[in-house]
């Protein structure tokens, strides 16, 4: 009488690690997803597992213990005295982790048939269970001498050694090699032969046993789907999902290989293929918190945030202080807009989840949720600490780029906006910014020195010499300036270099001393000019009144030394104010300029 099988009672561990989910493109598995849920196969040609009670065997093989749990039951009540019924019902009950009921049954399996070698199997599992070695090695020598030549015995003791929460790796191996010798063809056994290998982390030696048992027996569904999730385990995806599809082509109908199949597909960033997989998983299987989890974060990723949210608000009802679930909500909450509620939950999981185990993306999010409530230095603090734990990430040194400038911090926006440089971003874009924040530095500080001379006239404080901060405000002028070059230098046909060029110029020279404020205006005037002045009328009228006002101060440099130079000056300067006039009438300054230059 042969034993299919049963179900293995492998606690799937919960979330620990997602920033392998977030941070690096298509994601690997996560962590408890990878565990491997040592689902082995079935082979039988006689004997009960072919009778009634097939369906419960079917069910334990696909990791649905309550359904076979039923289905044993069921059974019974028509065939109390089946002995084949109640060992499925005691592998269902070590499934279930009642090892007290299943050596109950085992015990009246043994009662009414006492050469069962099943029977006695079972019970040699629960001794494993209890640590009791003496009375296991005895339960496993009966059940080799029940049915000395029947391989399956040998599989179902060594299954047993593995797949218990308690393993011996040992006995496992030595009743492989026992059964290999009787029928070294049996498929079963290098079934067995790989996921102890696996276990053992032997992963080549494990794929070599699978493809034995597929050459063995071509229709193995389990071989192949256990050979698609070591592929997928070992991020060789293309050979994974033939071997998954294979599985599914010999028998559509079962439940693991979907789960697997969605594993695959979440690992290559798949997520709709995913999704898709694991719902046709979760319409089969008895679902469990670790399948919701799961489903949840795949449709997480899939951006169908809602539904994410749903299916999560139930997870955590019964189990609301799951650190991870906190987490993947906190995410969602900012996705969806829902802020004031995602800081929440991100506080409480922070207060939860191990200090070691937070990831980069946890700070991100959280600082992303505390922009949107108005606390926008507490987000800098975090991105700083993202950006520890995984400093290659991109998109944080342009999220800092852009908070400490709007803080005004712009020399932490200066370095942030050079990183992103190194990342590839765009150089004239770039240096644009970068430009940009020099400029508002030093236009900081001569606001500074300016408070502080007025401050000195007044008497209100000592005196201060501010030659320093005078070298280091035009200091910053300057780099601006050469930001802005390199701008002007990658497209020369852009106004916008050129104009903030003569902006940071005229600052450093604002007695036009020099030309070079004039020649940067004069170059962004005529881009502007080629190209839509009716558009560019704001910055046109800015190129007009910087050279209407290079040409006055020139004008008055002029008029007591060199009255021809002069009158040329002051024939430019009408000559802009004019054209100022043209583009704004109303221009006050405009017009004041020319009201006094056409006086006689």
């Amino acid at each position: 009488m042969l034993y299919s099988r049963y179900y293995i009672t492998h606690i799937i561990s919960k979330i620990s690690n997602i920033q392998r989910l977030i941070n690096n493109g298509p994601p690997p598995i996560i962590k408890h997803l990878i565990l491997f849920p040592l689902v082995l196969g079935i082979f039988v040609s006689n004997g009960w597992a072919q009778g009634p009670n097939n369906r419960g065997s079917a069910y334990l093989e696909e990791l649905q213990p309550g359904k076979a749990r039923i289905c044993f039951q069921n059974q019974l009540k028509n065939s109390p005295e089946d002995v084949a019924v109640l060992v499925g019902l005691g592998d269902t009950y070590l499934a279930l982790n009642k090892v007290d009921s299943a050596k109950i049954v085992f015990q009246k399996a043994i009662a009414l048939d006492a050469k069962n070698p099943f029977a006695w199997v079972g019970l040699g599992k629960v001794a494993l269970i209890n640590n009791d070695h003496g009375r296991k090695n005895d339960y496993f020598d009966r059940a080799r001498r029940a049915d000395k030549t029947n391989p399956e015995i040998y599989c179902a003791i060594a299954e047993g050694c593995i797949n218990m929460t308690r393993q011996d790796t040992v006995t496992a191996l030595i009743f492989l090699n026992q059964g290999l010798e009787i029928n070294p063809k049996y498929a079963r056994l290098h079934i067995l032969t790989g996921n102890l290998e696996f276990i053992k982390k032997n992963y080549g030696n494990a794929v070599n046993a699978y493809d034995r048992a597929i050459f063995f027996d071509p229709k193995s569904t389990v071989a192949y789907r256990n050979l698609g999730f070591i592929h997928t385990n070992s991020r060789s995806y293309r050979e994974a999902l033939n071997a998954l599809n294979k599985s599914i082509e010999i028998n559509p109908d079962q439940i693991l290989v979907y789960k697997y199949l969605g594993d695959l597909y979440y690992a290559t960033g798949r997520y709709p293929e995913a999704e898709k997989a694991y719902q046709t998983y979760m319409s089969k299987a008895e679902v469990t918190l670790d399948d919701q989890e799961r489903l949840a974060i795949v449709l997480f990723f899939n951006k169908k945030f809602d539904e994410a949210a749903t299916l999560l608000e139930h997870v955590l009802a019964i189990n609301g202080d799951e650190s991870v679930l906190l987490r993947i909500r906190g995410y969602i909450a900012y996705e969806t807009g829902d802020f004031q509620k995602g800081l929440a939950y991100m506080n409480k999981f922070f207060q939860l989840h191990n200090p070691q185990k937070i990831i980069a993306s946890d700070y991100i999010y959280y600082a992303r949720l505390l922009q949107k409530t108005d606390n926008e230095m507490l987000a800098i603090d975090n991105l700083k600490k993202a950006l520890k734990l995984n400093p290659n990430r991109a998109e944080i040194y342009d999220e800092l780029a852009k908070l400490t400038s709007k803080n005004k911090m712009h020399l932490e926006a200066v370095f942030y906006y050079k990183k992103l440089i190194d990342f590839g971003a765009d150089k004239l874009v770039s240096n644009f910014l970068i430009g940009k924040e020099f400029y508002f530095e030093g236009e900081r500080l001569r606001s500074r020195i300016d408070s502080l001379n007025e401050l000195q006239k007044t008497n209100k404080i000592k005196f201060t010499d501010s030659t320093a901060e005078s070298k280091t405000m035009k200091k910053f002028y300057s780099r601006a300036d050469s930001a802005f070059t390199i701008v002007t230098q990658l497209n020369p046909e852009y106004a916008g270099g050129y104009m903030w060029k003569g902006r940071i110029l005229s600052t450093i020279d604002p007695d036009a001393e020099t030309t070079d404020a004039k020649d940067a205006y004069q170059n962004a005037l005529a881009i502007l000019l080629k190209s839509e002045p009716a558009k560019n009328s704001k910055s046109i009228i800015e190129c007009y009144r910087y050279l209407g006002s290079y040409y006055f101060l020139s004008y008055e440099r002029f008029f007591k030394t060199d009255k021809k130079r002069a009158a040329e000056m002051r024939s430019k300067t009408i000559e802009y104010f004019t054209k100022i006039t043209e583009l704004d009438p109303v221009d006050t300054q405009a017009k004041e300029v020319l009201l006094k230059m056409k006086q006689p």
